[in-house]
């Protein structure tokens, strides 16, 4: 039996790890082969790899910071899961140490994996 509420606590800790490690490439290891990102304001990225390329380029701005906090988990079928989540996001400019903080609402369709694992297929978010 699945639970909604885990699968999404599971990734907002997985999700929370990779970014607050400025960790590209294990970020790039929570979304599906055929994953879409849309970034606010922003064209939809494809694949791990080119949301991956496009994550670094804010690592490589800036050091992040994220604590997630899981809002709500809804599960459509035996393989999907549709989570919201709160994020409390901070950065640190590498160039000269200004710092932002901002808030952010996190939505996710998860897909489990033929090995069991859940991995994100769609991710959109808002800023706060």
């Amino acid at each position: 039996m699945i639970d909604a509420n885990e699968v999404l606590k599971t990734m907002c800790e997985k999700y929370q790890a990779a970014v607050s490690a400025n960790d590209s490439i294990a970020y790039a290891k929570l979304f599906a082969a055929d994953a879409i990102r849309i970034p606010p304001g922003s064209e939809p990225e494809h694949g791990p790899e080119e949301i991956s390329k496009n994550e670094q380029k804010d690592y490589d701005v800036a050091k992040w910071s994220v604590k997630i906090t899981p809002i709500d988990a809804l599960q459509i079928g035996d393989q999907w899961v549709y989570g919201i989540a709160h994020g409390d996001v901070s950065t640190v400019a590498h160039g000269d140490g200004a710092t932002k903080s901002f808030k952010t609402t996190k939505t996710w369709l998860f897909h489990r994996q033929a090995s069991g694992e859940w991995l994100i297929k769609r991710q959109m978010w808002n800023l706060k």
